[in-house]
Protein backbone atom coordinates (compact mmCIF):
# COMPACT_ATOMS: atom_id res chain seq x y z
CA UNK A 1 0.00 0.00 0.00
CA UNK A 2 2.87 1.94 0.80
CA UNK A 3 4.58 1.71 -2.65
CA UNK A 4 1.49 2.20 -4.43
CA UNK A 5 0.64 5.64 -2.76
CA UNK A 6 4.09 6.81 -3.16
CA UNK A 7 3.80 5.84 -7.16
CA UNK A 8 0.81 7.73 -6.89
CA UNK A 9 2.56 10.88 -5.60
CA UNK A 10 5.41 10.87 -7.84
CA UNK A 11 2.79 10.85 -10.81
CA UNK A 12 1.63 13.68 -9.55
CA UNK A 13 4.58 15.30 -8.94
CA UNK A 14 5.81 13.87 -12.39
CA UNK A 15 2.92 15.40 -14.55
CA UNK A 16 2.44 18.25 -12.32
CA UNK A 17 -0.69 17.67 -11.00
CA UNK A 18 -0.99 20.97 -9.25
CA UNK A 19 -1.77 22.75 -12.99
CA UNK A 20 -4.99 20.95 -12.63
CA UNK A 21 -7.05 23.05 -11.75
CA UNK A 22 -6.61 25.29 -14.40
CA UNK A 23 -8.33 22.78 -16.79
CA UNK A 24 -10.96 21.56 -14.62
CA UNK A 25 -12.26 24.84 -13.96
CA UNK A 26 -12.89 25.83 -17.60
CA UNK A 27 -14.07 21.96 -17.92
CA UNK A 28 -16.54 22.94 -14.83
CA UNK A 29 -17.58 26.19 -16.30
CA UNK A 30 -18.66 24.65 -19.48
CA UNK A 31 -20.26 21.59 -18.17
CA UNK A 32 -22.35 23.92 -15.76
CA UNK A 33 -23.11 25.85 -18.52
CA UNK A 34 -24.34 23.15 -20.71
CA UNK A 35 -27.01 21.59 -18.25
CA UNK A 36 -29.60 23.06 -19.85
CA UNK A 37 -29.32 20.63 -22.11
CA UNK A 38 -29.19 17.76 -19.98
CA UNK A 39 -25.83 15.84 -20.59
CA UNK A 40 -25.11 12.47 -20.17
CA UNK A 41 -22.64 11.73 -16.86
CA UNK A 42 -20.62 9.54 -18.92
CA UNK A 43 -20.30 12.10 -21.99
CA UNK A 44 -19.20 14.58 -18.75
CA UNK A 45 -16.52 11.87 -16.94
CA UNK A 46 -15.24 11.42 -20.40
CA UNK A 47 -14.78 14.89 -21.10
CA UNK A 48 -13.17 15.53 -18.11
CA UNK A 49 -11.09 12.75 -18.30
CA UNK A 50 -10.10 13.37 -22.41
CA UNK A 51 -9.15 16.97 -20.97
CA UNK A 52 -7.15 15.83 -17.95
CA UNK A 53 -4.79 13.38 -19.67
CA UNK A 54 -4.14 16.01 -22.06
CA UNK A 55 -3.31 18.66 -19.63
CA UNK A 56 -0.89 16.24 -18.28
CA UNK A 57 0.39 14.91 -20.94
CA UNK A 58 1.13 18.26 -22.47
CA UNK A 59 3.01 19.64 -18.71
CA UNK A 60 5.00 16.44 -19.51
CA UNK A 61 6.13 16.74 -23.06
CA UNK A 62 6.98 20.35 -21.80
CA UNK A 63 9.32 18.99 -19.05
CA UNK A 64 10.76 16.09 -21.58
CA UNK A 65 11.52 18.58 -24.53
CA UNK A 66 13.77 21.12 -22.10
CA UNK A 67 15.09 18.22 -20.21
CA UNK A 68 16.37 16.77 -23.90
CA UNK A 69 17.71 20.12 -24.84
CA UNK A 70 19.81 20.32 -21.90
CA UNK A 71 21.03 17.14 -22.69
CA UNK A 72 21.92 17.81 -26.69
CA UNK A 73 24.23 20.81 -24.84
CA UNK A 74 26.23 18.12 -23.95
CA UNK A 75 25.65 18.09 -20.61
CA UNK A 76 24.84 15.16 -17.91
CA UNK A 77 21.92 14.24 -16.64
CA UNK A 78 23.28 15.45 -13.10
CA UNK A 79 24.31 18.78 -14.65
CA UNK A 80 21.14 19.99 -15.57
CA UNK A 81 19.81 23.18 -13.93
CA UNK A 82 16.75 24.87 -14.51
CA UNK A 83 17.21 27.62 -12.62
CA UNK A 84 15.22 29.26 -9.56
CA UNK A 85 12.42 26.70 -10.59
CA UNK A 86 14.21 24.08 -9.23
CA UNK A 87 11.35 21.15 -8.82
CA UNK A 88 10.95 21.05 -12.92
CA UNK A 89 11.93 17.72 -13.94
CA UNK A 90 12.53 16.71 -10.45
CA UNK A 91 11.76 13.01 -10.78
CA UNK A 92 13.64 13.00 -14.42
CA UNK A 93 16.61 14.62 -13.15
CA UNK A 94 16.70 12.20 -10.47
CA UNK A 95 16.72 8.99 -12.10
CA UNK A 96 13.59 8.14 -10.52
CA UNK A 97 11.78 8.27 -14.03
CA UNK A 98 14.02 7.50 -17.40
CA UNK A 99 13.47 9.09 -20.48
CA UNK A 100 11.92 6.15 -21.95
CA UNK A 101 9.50 6.01 -19.50
CA UNK A 102 8.36 9.60 -19.90
CA UNK A 103 7.70 8.94 -23.58
CA UNK A 104 5.51 5.98 -22.43
CA UNK A 105 3.36 7.71 -20.32
CA UNK A 106 3.30 10.92 -22.37
CA UNK A 107 1.77 8.33 -25.23
CA UNK A 108 -0.23 6.72 -22.84
CA UNK A 109 -1.90 9.45 -21.71
CA UNK A 110 -2.39 10.69 -25.28
CA UNK A 111 -3.99 8.01 -26.38
CA UNK A 112 -6.23 7.62 -24.01
CA UNK A 113 -7.44 11.07 -25.05
CA UNK A 114 -7.03 10.51 -28.51
CA UNK A 115 -9.55 7.09 -27.98
CA UNK A 116 -12.40 9.65 -25.76
CA UNK A 117 -12.10 11.97 -29.12
CA UNK A 118 -12.66 8.95 -31.55
CA UNK A 119 -15.78 7.98 -29.40
CA UNK A 120 -17.29 11.40 -29.44
CA UNK A 121 -16.83 11.63 -32.72
CA UNK A 122 -18.71 8.92 -33.17
CA UNK A 123 -22.11 10.17 -31.29
CA UNK A 124 -21.40 14.05 -31.54
CA UNK A 125 -20.84 14.74 -34.92
CA UNK A 126 -18.12 16.44 -37.29
CA UNK A 127 -16.89 19.17 -35.10
CA UNK A 128 -14.67 16.59 -33.10
CA UNK A 129 -12.00 15.84 -35.28
CA UNK A 130 -11.91 19.20 -36.37
CA UNK A 131 -11.32 20.51 -33.30
CA UNK A 132 -8.82 17.52 -31.93
CA UNK A 133 -7.60 18.19 -34.93
CA UNK A 134 -6.26 21.95 -34.44
CA UNK A 135 -5.66 20.89 -30.73
CA UNK A 136 -3.31 17.87 -32.04
CA UNK A 137 -1.67 20.42 -34.65
CA UNK A 138 -0.70 22.84 -31.56
CA UNK A 139 0.63 20.18 -29.77
CA UNK A 140 2.75 19.27 -32.50
CA UNK A 141 3.76 22.68 -33.07
CA UNK A 142 4.55 23.95 -29.52
CA UNK A 143 8.02 22.07 -28.87
CA UNK A 144 9.12 25.16 -31.67
CA UNK A 145 6.78 27.89 -30.20
CA UNK A 146 9.58 29.14 -28.10
CA UNK A 147 11.57 30.13 -31.12
CA UNK A 148 8.68 32.61 -31.85
CA UNK A 149 7.46 33.56 -28.75
CA UNK A 150 4.59 31.71 -28.99
CA UNK A 151 3.76 29.06 -26.15
CA UNK A 152 1.90 31.06 -24.02
CA UNK A 153 -0.71 32.06 -27.21
CA UNK A 154 -0.73 27.93 -28.00
CA UNK A 155 -1.73 26.94 -24.46
CA UNK A 156 -4.05 29.14 -24.11
CA UNK A 157 -6.07 28.84 -27.02
CA UNK A 158 -5.96 24.82 -26.26
CA UNK A 159 -7.27 25.29 -22.35
CA UNK A 160 -9.04 28.57 -23.35
CA UNK A 161 -11.11 27.90 -26.62
CA UNK A 162 -10.38 24.71 -27.71
CA UNK A 163 -11.11 23.26 -24.63
CA UNK A 164 -14.36 25.13 -23.44
CA UNK A 165 -15.75 24.84 -27.30
CA UNK A 166 -14.89 21.10 -27.86
CA UNK A 167 -16.44 20.07 -24.18
CA UNK A 168 -19.36 22.13 -25.06
CA UNK A 169 -19.84 20.50 -28.43
CA UNK A 170 -19.34 16.56 -27.28
CA UNK A 171 -21.90 17.87 -24.61
CA UNK A 172 -24.27 19.25 -26.22
CA UNK A 173 -24.09 18.96 -29.83
CA UNK A 174 -24.11 22.61 -30.49
CA UNK A 175 -21.51 25.71 -30.48
CA UNK A 176 -22.20 28.15 -28.20
CA UNK A 177 -21.48 31.73 -28.73
CA UNK A 178 -21.03 32.53 -24.58
CA UNK A 179 -18.81 29.87 -24.79
CA UNK A 180 -16.75 31.40 -27.10
CA UNK A 181 -16.76 34.76 -25.48
CA UNK A 182 -16.38 33.18 -21.88
CA UNK A 183 -13.15 31.68 -23.76
CA UNK A 184 -11.30 34.40 -24.04
CA UNK A 185 -11.24 35.34 -20.85
CA UNK A 186 -10.39 31.81 -19.84
CA UNK A 187 -7.33 32.10 -22.30
CA UNK A 188 -6.36 35.80 -21.29
CA UNK A 189 -5.92 34.53 -17.62
CA UNK A 190 -4.16 30.88 -18.97
CA UNK A 191 -1.66 33.15 -20.92
CA UNK A 192 -1.76 35.38 -17.08
CA UNK A 193 -0.34 32.40 -15.40
CA UNK A 194 2.16 31.68 -18.12
CA UNK A 195 3.24 34.63 -18.17
CA UNK A 196 3.51 34.85 -14.79
CA UNK A 197 5.72 31.66 -14.52
CA UNK A 198 8.46 33.05 -17.24
CA UNK A 199 8.68 36.72 -15.41
CA UNK A 200 10.02 34.37 -12.14
CA UNK A 201 12.08 32.27 -14.47
CA UNK A 202 13.61 35.10 -16.75
CA UNK A 203 17.60 34.73 -15.67
CA UNK A 204 16.88 30.80 -16.83
CA UNK A 205 14.93 31.59 -19.61
CA UNK A 206 17.85 34.32 -21.10
CA UNK A 207 20.15 32.14 -20.45
CA UNK A 208 19.45 28.98 -22.41
CA UNK A 209 17.52 31.43 -25.06
CA UNK A 210 14.16 30.27 -24.63
CA UNK A 211 11.95 32.83 -26.34
CA UNK A 212 9.19 33.07 -24.39
CA UNK A 213 6.12 35.71 -24.48
CA UNK A 214 7.39 37.15 -21.59
CA UNK A 215 11.22 38.28 -23.18
CA UNK A 216 9.53 40.20 -26.23
CA UNK A 217 9.25 42.77 -23.64
CA UNK A 218 12.67 43.34 -22.74
CA UNK A 219 12.57 43.83 -19.19
CA UNK A 220 10.97 42.02 -16.40
CA UNK A 221 9.19 45.49 -15.81
CA UNK A 222 7.58 46.22 -18.85
CA UNK A 223 6.58 42.18 -18.77
CA UNK A 224 4.94 43.15 -15.65
CA UNK A 225 2.34 45.60 -17.59
CA UNK A 226 1.73 42.65 -20.62
CA UNK A 227 0.98 40.58 -17.53
CA UNK A 228 -1.49 43.53 -16.16
CA UNK A 229 -3.00 44.15 -19.51
CA UNK A 230 -3.99 40.21 -20.37
CA UNK A 231 -5.63 40.34 -16.77
CA UNK A 232 -7.49 43.44 -17.29
CA UNK A 233 -8.80 42.51 -20.77
CA UNK A 234 -9.83 39.34 -18.98
CA UNK A 235 -12.61 41.50 -16.93
CA UNK A 236 -13.42 44.02 -19.27
CA UNK A 237 -14.14 41.12 -22.71
CA UNK A 238 -16.97 39.81 -19.57
CA UNK A 239 -17.92 43.31 -18.84
CA UNK A 240 -18.36 44.57 -22.19
CA UNK A 241 -20.10 41.40 -23.24
CA UNK A 242 -22.44 41.68 -20.28
CA UNK A 243 -23.39 45.35 -20.21
CA UNK A 244 -24.46 44.54 -24.26
CA UNK A 245 -26.87 41.35 -23.39
CA UNK A 246 -24.64 38.53 -24.53
CA UNK A 247 -24.39 37.45 -20.72
CA UNK A 248 -25.73 36.63 -18.05
CA UNK A 249 -25.68 39.68 -15.64
CA UNK A 250 -24.82 37.36 -12.66
CA UNK A 251 -21.30 36.68 -15.00
CA UNK A 252 -20.58 40.05 -13.24
CA UNK A 253 -19.85 38.57 -10.43
CA UNK A 254 -15.95 37.12 -11.70
CA UNK A 255 -15.46 40.96 -10.71
CA UNK A 256 -14.82 39.10 -7.01
CA UNK A 257 -11.81 37.85 -8.08
CA UNK A 258 -10.13 41.06 -8.80
CA UNK A 259 -8.58 41.33 -5.26
CA UNK A 260 -6.51 37.80 -6.25
CA UNK A 261 -5.21 40.26 -9.33
CA UNK A 262 -4.20 43.10 -7.50
CA UNK A 263 -2.42 40.77 -4.89
CA UNK A 264 -0.92 39.45 -7.94
CA UNK A 265 0.68 42.32 -9.39
CA UNK A 266 1.70 43.60 -6.25
CA UNK A 267 3.74 40.01 -5.20
CA UNK A 268 5.17 39.45 -8.98
CA UNK A 269 6.54 43.36 -8.77
CA UNK A 270 7.59 42.48 -5.09
CA UNK A 271 9.44 39.60 -6.93
CA UNK A 272 11.68 42.25 -9.06
CA UNK A 273 12.47 44.85 -6.35
CA UNK A 274 12.58 42.99 -2.87
CA UNK A 275 13.57 39.88 -1.72
CA UNK A 276 13.04 39.00 1.89
CA UNK A 277 9.14 39.08 1.66
CA UNK A 278 6.69 36.84 3.86
CA UNK A 279 4.56 34.74 1.94
CA UNK A 280 1.46 34.43 4.06
CA UNK A 281 -1.76 32.51 2.20
CA UNK A 282 -5.25 34.21 2.80
CA UNK A 283 -8.29 32.39 2.58
CA UNK A 284 -10.19 34.44 -0.15
CA UNK A 285 -6.75 33.86 -2.37
CA UNK A 286 -8.02 30.54 -3.03
CA UNK A 287 -6.32 27.07 -2.21
CA UNK A 288 -2.28 26.65 -1.90
CA UNK A 289 -2.16 22.55 -1.21
CA UNK A 290 0.87 21.28 0.59
CA UNK A 291 2.18 24.55 2.06
CA UNK A 292 4.03 23.47 4.98
CA UNK A 293 5.87 21.18 2.80
CA UNK A 294 6.82 23.94 0.11
CA UNK A 295 8.34 26.14 3.10
CA UNK A 296 10.45 23.47 3.74
CA UNK A 297 11.67 23.27 0.12
CA UNK A 298 11.88 27.25 0.36
CA UNK A 299 9.86 27.30 -3.17
CA UNK A 300 7.07 29.96 -1.13
CA UNK A 301 8.68 32.84 -3.75
CA UNK A 302 7.61 30.81 -7.01
CA UNK A 303 4.79 28.49 -5.70
CA UNK A 304 2.81 31.65 -3.84
CA UNK A 305 2.66 33.69 -6.75
CA UNK A 306 2.18 30.73 -9.12
CA UNK A 307 -1.07 29.72 -6.90
CA UNK A 308 -1.91 33.01 -6.98
CA UNK A 309 -2.17 32.97 -10.99
CA UNK A 310 -3.35 29.79 -11.02
CA UNK A 311 -6.70 30.38 -8.83
CA UNK A 312 -7.38 33.48 -10.28
CA UNK A 313 -8.49 31.69 -13.27
CA UNK A 314 -9.63 28.83 -11.25
CA UNK A 315 -11.80 30.95 -9.08
CA UNK A 316 -12.84 33.10 -12.23
CA UNK A 317 -14.47 30.44 -13.77
CA UNK A 318 -16.03 28.30 -10.83
CA UNK A 319 -17.73 31.75 -10.00
CA UNK A 320 -18.78 32.80 -13.43
CA UNK A 321 -20.22 28.86 -13.38
CA UNK A 322 -22.13 28.89 -10.23
CA UNK A 323 -23.42 32.22 -10.55
CA UNK A 324 -24.83 31.68 -13.91
CA UNK A 325 -26.78 28.25 -12.73
CA UNK A 326 -28.27 29.97 -9.99
CA UNK A 327 -29.91 32.73 -11.97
Amino acid sequence: MENYKKNIADFFELTRAYSLLMSIAPWFLTFIWAQIYLPSPLSALLTLLGIICVHLGTNLLDDYIDVKKELKSGKALSEVDFGAINNKAKLILNGTYTLNNVIKIITALYSIAALIGIYFTIIAGAWIPVIIGITGILCIIYPHATKYYSGELIVALIFGPLLMSGTYYALCGLISTRILIMSISVGLLTAALLHTHAIMDWEYDCRVRKNTFCRLFKTKENAIYALKVMVWLAYINVIFYTMTGFLHPNTLYTLITLPIAVELFKSIKDYIYIKDVKFIPRFWMGPMEDWENIKKTHMEFFMYRFYLARNLCFLFCIIAGIACYLK
